[in-house]
C-alpha cells in the first residue's frame, strides 16, 4: 500500500510533468545551470526556474555556485541530491507503490570543488579513455542484464500473487455480505505488518468505533488476529 509514505503522492506529482522529468534526466549526466537546461530542453528560462524550485524544494536536486572561466559572476549550478527507486504494481486484486531511497554518492562534483568549466583538469590519454569507456560499457551491459532478470522474476511473482489473491478475494466475497468486513480483510491480506485501529480507520475512511466492532466479529468467527 502507498499509505506508509506520505512523500509518494508529491513525488508522483513531480514526475507527472514531462519538463521536470527531462530536467532530471539531463542532470543525471552532470550538473548544469538553468540557461543550459533551458536551451537543452527547449523551455523558457522562467519555466525552468519554476520547475527547478519545485524539485529542489522536494529534495531531489540541490544548487551550488561555481566560478566560471569567463569574466563573469559565479554561476549557480543544479545537481541531483537524492537517489530514489520507485516501483508501482497494480494487479486485479492489489496495488502497491513503494519509494525507497538509495544510499550512496550522487554528486558528480562537490560544492567545494573547482569550477566545472575550469581548464585546470588532468586530461587522460586517448587509450586510457578508450579502455574506461569499453570497461564501463561492458559492466553496464552485465548489470542491465541482471536487473532485467530480476524484473522478470518480480513480474512472475506479481502474477503468482494475483492468482492467490483472486482465489482468496472470491472466498471473502462469497462468505461476507458486509462491505466493511470485506474491506478490513482485504487490507489485512496485503499489509506486511499488523495495522492498528487508528491506521485502519484512516485507510478505510471509517470511524474507529465501527471498525472495532467488525474486527472483533471477524476475529471471533475465523479465529484470526487482525489487529
Amino acid at each position: 500500500m502507498s499509505h506508509d509514505n506520505p512523500e509518494i503522492g508529491e513525488f508522483l506529482d513531480l514526475l507527472g510533468n514531462n519538463t521536470r522529468r527531462r530536467i532530471l534526466e539531463s542532470l543525471t549526466n552532470e550538473p548544469k545551470y538553468f540557461i543550459q537546461l533551458s536551451k537543452e530542453i527547449g523551455v523558457s528560462q522562467q519555466a525552468v526556474l519554476k520547475h527547478l524550485f519545485l524539485l529542489e524544494n522536494f529534495g531531489l536536486i540541490e544548487s551550488f555556485k561555481a566560478k566560471s572561466n569567463l569574466a563573469a559572476p559565479d554561476r549557480k549550478y543544479f545537481q541531483l541530491n537524492r537517489s530514489v527507486y520507485l516501483s508501482i504494481g497494480i494487479t486485479g486484486n492489489s496495488m502497491e507503490i513503494k519509494m525507497e531511497n538509495i544510499k550512496g554518492p550522487n554528486k558528480i562534483r562537490s560544492k567545494n570543488n573547482m569550477a566545472i568549466e575550469s581548464k585546470e583538469v588532468s586530461i587522460k590519454k586517448d587509450k586510457e579513455i578508450t579502455d574506461i569507456l569499453k570497461n564501463t560499457k561492458h559492466k553496464l551491459e552485465l548489470l542491465a542484464k541482471r536487473m532485467q532478470e530480476l524484473e522478470d522474476e518480480k513480474i512472475h511473482l506479481l502474477k503468482e500473487k494475483q492468482q492467490i489473491l483472486e482465489i482468496t478475494h472470491q472466498v471473502i466475497r462469497e462468505s461476507l455480505e458486509e462491505d466493511l468486513a470485506r474491506r478490513i480483510l482485504y487490507s489485512n491480506l496485503i499489509s506486511r505488518e499488523i495495522i492498528d485501529i487508528e491506521e485502519l480507520s484512516e485507510i478505510l475512511n471509517t470511524r474507529e468505533k465501527e471498525i472495532k466492532i467488525v474486527v472483533k466479529s471477524l476475529e471471533d468467527r475465523f479465529s484470526v488476529d487482525l489487529i
